[in-house]
């Protein structure tokens, strides 16, 4: 049974806790607060996933349909990716890699779940420094928040990805490896970064899998921590070690799952 305490503190009374709040979201609460977040901060973190889920409702929806009829446009037309250009030349030095061929194929339809053609359930999604984000409202890293990220390996069979032990597929803390299984998943976006380079890909990648073994951050208020990660603070800073800031609030101290597909710097280049 959880204590008044807990819930009451940061303005939740204990009708409303036992009303809105499933087991797992209960679980979840004490966690945060166990692990040092104040109630103002638990709080705070539960505005932000009631923001995100708003955005991943609409907005993202609309976003993901522009970024890859985008995408396709350029592909078709070859107007940023020319033949016998140097793949620093293209702001997505990707979008004619035939990994990619069935995801960005031609259709005349407007509906960005129509990209994909038949793509088999629980294979990879992506290769090296691709950054991939579910919106499922429980996403399995969080049963409050909104949303989970994974950057891909540079064995892009793999993913690198940050979970709290309790929440680990794996039952393991912080940066691990797992199967790059997202390609099939409902509730999807893969994300290219803007004008970056194969090499910064590819480092991008290699930056996560060097923090393999750190901690789970359970602080979502200090996104500049370098010795402990969650699943969204590891995709963005492995991208700022290359020079290139993913985050949409560049400014502020937390980093969501939104906010990486939200950012300027990154196009949509996958929806399901």
């Amino acid at each position: 049974m959880l204590s008044t305490t807990l819930f009451g503190g940061f303005g939740l009374s204990t009708a409303a806790a036992e009303g809105n709040f499933s087991p797992a979201q209960k679980k979840e609460v004490v966690e945060l607060k166990q692990n040092g977040l104040t109630d103002k901060q638990v709080q705070e973190y539960i505005n932000i996933a009631e923001k995100d889920k708003k955005f991943f409702a609409k907005e993202a929806k609309q976003k993901a349909a522009n970024d890859i009829a985008n995408l396709k446009k350029l592909k078709n037309s070859q107007q940023n990716f020319v033949a016998g250009a140097k793949a620093s030349e293209g702001e997505y030095v990707k979008l004619n890699d035939p990994e990619y061929k069935d995801i960005l194929s031609d259709s005349k339809s407007t509906d960005s779940k129509a990209t994909i053609s038949t793509l088999a359930t629980k294979s990879p999604l992506g290769t090296k420094g691709d950054v991939l984000v579910s919106y499922e409202i429980n996403s399995g890293s969080s049963a409050i928040g909104v949303g989970h990220s994974a950057i891909v390996s540079r064995d892009y069979t793999r993913t690198v990805e940050s979970f709290a032990q309790s929440w680990s597929p794996i039952g393991k803390n912080g940066v691990q490896y797992y199967q790059n299984t997202w390609k099939g998943r409902s509730k999807v976006y893969g994300l290219w970064v803007k004008g970056a380079s194969n090499t910064k890909y590819y480092n991008a990648a290699g930056y996560a899998q060097s923090k393999i073994g750190s901690s789970y951050n359970w602080n979502f208020f200090n996104k500049f921590s370098t010795s402990s990660f969650y699943c969204s603070q590891l995709a963005w800073r492995s991208w700022e070690q290359q020079g290139i800031n993913i985050d949409y609030v560049t400014w502020d101290t937390v980093v969501s799952p939104a906010e990486l597909v939200k950012s300027g710097n990154t196009t949509i280049f996958y929806s399901n």
